[in-house]
């Protein structure tokens, strides 16, 4: 009898005495041995054992093989085997190999004989020499998820002569998605289901298993005992256990292999050449295995993208991320790419085995880039470059206005220089400043740079005009200049905005409405940093609020909890529904300006360093960046996680403003830029930190305008329900137009300011 341990058989169906679970291997008896012989006759006293006895038909494919070259006839070989048996007695050629899960003995070939046959043909894809070379290899896997199909796949190569199996779960109706198995097997352990299906194809091939998983405990054991591995296969889930696996691997310069299921990707690393190579081809750094214990979901997340790459994966992938713990509990998996993963490792890994060139590194047997089942062109941009100042000139109004005072070309830099420093949506920085032969200083709108779905109307962009000119106004002020603002606007889009008359200069600086602002231009900051909540006096928003009135603007405020969870839901409801529409996605992953050296080069935008993110954040944005993410969002009503991104926007808040008008006018909007700007100035030289949280203001407005706003019915309907849910907190008797919306909270100093434009780009000077 063969050294695989043997198992119960005549008590098997006594169920207080045996445990099915626990039946690996099957029994392998000898009809050469008297033992095995007699253990045979007592299976054969048991009426629930069903014995399969086909042996004549392997003979006559034992002798097919060895006659390849003969060209007989299926008669031929049969007349062959009679003679066979004479010469190889049939009572004791051969073995019997008995299943104990499955109640049954099947009669076959002897091992030698009977891999011959069954991996005739395999000729010569690979060779009979390599097929002995593969047989002294032992290969173990970690992980019998997706690992089962590689083993299987390796088994039925035989591209090895020892299959070491770990896993410690059991099978959930969940995993048939993916694991070859059946509901009979529920609450079977996975490594348990691998081992039979293999011992069901091949009983030669020796397994050994490691049930309860990998361990600090009993990974040098798993790579070295009896032999050392040749290959380490990791499909396991544990991060931890990952590292561990490499570290250990690593230190006996064993190969390792790792396929993820997604977009075909294979990591190869030939820590046996290259025993000082780095982890994860460097992807963690130096992190250690005891470092990645006790994650969290969103840590784990986290931590698999970082292995993975988050530029990399496919978009259904990156979707499916972001729906974790909001629709799905964990990793999908499907099928196909599983069954695609076991016939990738096992020909890289039987290449490797071989001595090929395999090379580390990473690769892809991507199905829709080979295929193209995804192929679409790709859009050209609209070209982004200036408009010639040529364009600007143009618009120049030809009235005779002139200014009293010579301003020098110092001093307009100056002056220009702080204006500049107002807040403009995704810090576009939308403005074209000219200075005439008569010394009027000219504010245009340079649309190529504001064009997105929330500037509708140019409204966001009126708004910076509004603050920039109230920069204007507070610095000359501080320096004793007097100014007049002609504003030129009449209608929406049009691109002349305003005209500054300088009248006269003073030794003093002037008593102007707010001039105690001047001193924080350079002070205002948005401050995206979420820390403990602060409840604000009551009098200090009364004190902004009064800003507001003495600036002719309408405001509210709401401060409680409770107030502020409701907002929440608009506000993250709307975040979502602006993602879904395709300008509105496209503007977003424009201005954000995804490393600092992309900050510093454009100098707009909106830095990614601003938005104070964490690691697991930054991570999450690098999926939103995917088109094909959103794309599947809006397709299938997907992305709920993204209404909650506001969260801690809200939630931290110590009150939240929004500033209103009676009418929906240029005019309007440029007074709310000015107030805007003495509120925030105010607040953050009070030491409150500031943000905007008006997108969903901006969509509402042209939803509610345009016909053609580009969302689908029950978008709009979503819209309007949270519009609805808006105004039982702002604006509730419907009177007045939303334009602003804002949040104090206290917060430590931003990380970072936004940076601006050289003011060569946006100064001209006559």
């Amino acid at each position: 009898m063969s050294n695989i341990t043997r198992l119960p058989s005549l008590q098997m169906f006594e169920k207080s005495e045996v445990d099915y679970e626990d039946q690996s291997y099957p029994s392998i008896y000898k009809l050469n041995c008297q033992e095995d012989i007699d253990e045979i006759e007592k299976l054969k006293t048991n009426s629930f054992v069903q014995f399969i006895d086909k042996l004549d038909h392997q003979v006559f494919e034992l002798l097919k093989a060895r006659n390849a070259g003969n060209s007989l006839s299926d008669k031929e070989i049969w007349d062959m085997v009679p003679a066979f048996f004479q010469e190889n007695p049939r009572s004791n050629f051969g073995n019997w190999i008995y299943y104990p899960w499955k109640a049954k003995v099947v009669r076959l070939l002897p091992e030698e004989d009977f891999i011959f046959v069954r991996t005739q043909r395999n000729n010569y894809k690979i060779t009979p020499f390599e097929q002995k070379e593969l047989s002294k290899k032992k290969i173990g896997i970690i992980g019998l998820s997706v690992g089962q199909s590689i083993a299987l796949t390796i088994a039925l190569e035989r591209s090895c002569g020892e299959l070491r199996l770990a896993d410690f779960d059991t099978l959930e109706l969940s995993n048939l998605n993916r694991i070859k198995a059946g509901i009979l097997d529920f609450g079977i352990e996975k490594v348990i289901i691998a081992a039979r299906e293999i011992s069901e194809i091949d009983p030669y091939l020796k397994l050994t298993l490691y049930r309860e998983g990998i361990s600090n405990s009993n990974i040098d054991d798993f790579l070295t005992k009896d032999g050392k591995l040749d290959l380490l296969i990791d499909e396991c889930d544990s991060l931890d256990i990952k590292i561990l696996a490499r570290e250990q691997a690593k230190s006996f310069r064993i190969p390792v292999l790792m396929e993820t299921s997604d977009r075909g990707m294979l990591d190869v690393e030939r820590f046996d050449l290259e025993p000082d190579r780095p982890l994860l081809h460097g992807a963690m750094g130096d992190i250690q295995h005891e470092d990645l214990k006790n994650l969290t979901q969103n840590q784990k997340v986290s931590i698999g993208l970082k292995i993975t790459g988050s530029s990399t994966i496919s978009s259904r992938m990156k979707a499916s991320l972001l729906e974790i713990n909001q629709t799905i509990s964990s990793w999908p998996q499907l099928a196909s790419a599983v069954y695609l993963g076991g016939a990738t490792v096992a020909h890289v890994g039987r290449k490797l085995l071989l001595n090929e060139n395999v090379e580390s590194g990473r690769y892809y047997v991507d199905l829709d880039d080979i295929i193209k089942i995804n192929g679409k062109k790709e859009e050209k941009e609209e070209g982004s470059e200036p408009l010639p100042k040529s364009y600007f000139l143009d618009l120049l109004p030809s009235d005779e206005l002139e200014s009293a005072l010579k301003i020098s070309s110092q001093e307009i830099e100056k002056f220009v220089s702080l204006a500049n420093l107002a807040p403009s949506g995704g810090n576009c920085q939308p403005w074209i400043w000219i200075l005439d032969q008569k010394g009027v200083l000219h504010l245009l709108h340079d649309k190529r740079r504001s064009f997105s779905l929330l500037d509708y109307k140019g409204t966001g962009s009126l708004i910076a005009f509004g603050a920039a000119l109230e920069n204007l106004r507070l610095a000359t002020a501080s320096e004793g200049i007097a100014i007049r603002v002609v504003n030129r606007i009449k209608s929406f889009d049009e691109e002349l905005i305003a005209s500054v008359i300088f009248e006269s200069k003073s030794e003093k600086s002037l008593e102007v409405p707010f001039n105690n602002l001047a001193t924080g231009i350079q002070l205002r900051t948005t401050n995206r940093r979420n820390e403990d909540r602060v409840e604000i006096e009551s009098e200090k928003l009364i004190e902004y609020e009064d800003i507001a009135r003495n600036s002719g603007a309408i405001v509210e405020s709401i401060s409680s909890l409770e107030d502020l969870k409701s907002l929440n839901e608009v506000i993250g409801g709307m975040d979502r529904i602006r993602l879904f529409h395709s300008q509105g996605y496209k503007d977003f992953v424009s201005e954000v300006r995804w490393s600092e050296q992309e900050a510093i080069d454009t100098k707009d935008g909106i830095d990614i360093a601003t938005l104070e993110l964490s690691k697991t954040d930054q991570m999450v944005m690098g999926l939103i960046r995917d088109p094909g993410t959103m794309e599947l969002f809006r397709k299938f009503d997907l992305g709920k996680g993204l209404a909650k991104i506001s969260d801690k926007t809200l939630l931290s808040a110590s009150a939240v403003m929004m500033i209103q008008a009676k009418e929906f006018s240029p005019e309007a909007y440029l007074n709310s830029g000015a107030t805007l700007q003495r509120i925030w100035i105010k607040a953050n030289q009070d030491g409150f930190s500031f943000q905007p949280i008006s997108a969903s203001l901006f969509i509402f407005h042209r939803v509610n305008q345009e016909k053609n706003n580009g969302y689908s019915e029950s978008e709009l309907m979503a819209i309007q329900t949270l519009k609805k849910k808006l105004n039982t907190l702002f604006n509730k008797e419907l009177k007045n137009q939303e334009i602003f919306m804002f949040r104090f909270n206290v917060a430590s100093g931003p990380s970072i300011k936004a940076y601006r434009r050289d003011i060569s780009e946006n100064l001209f000077i006559l």
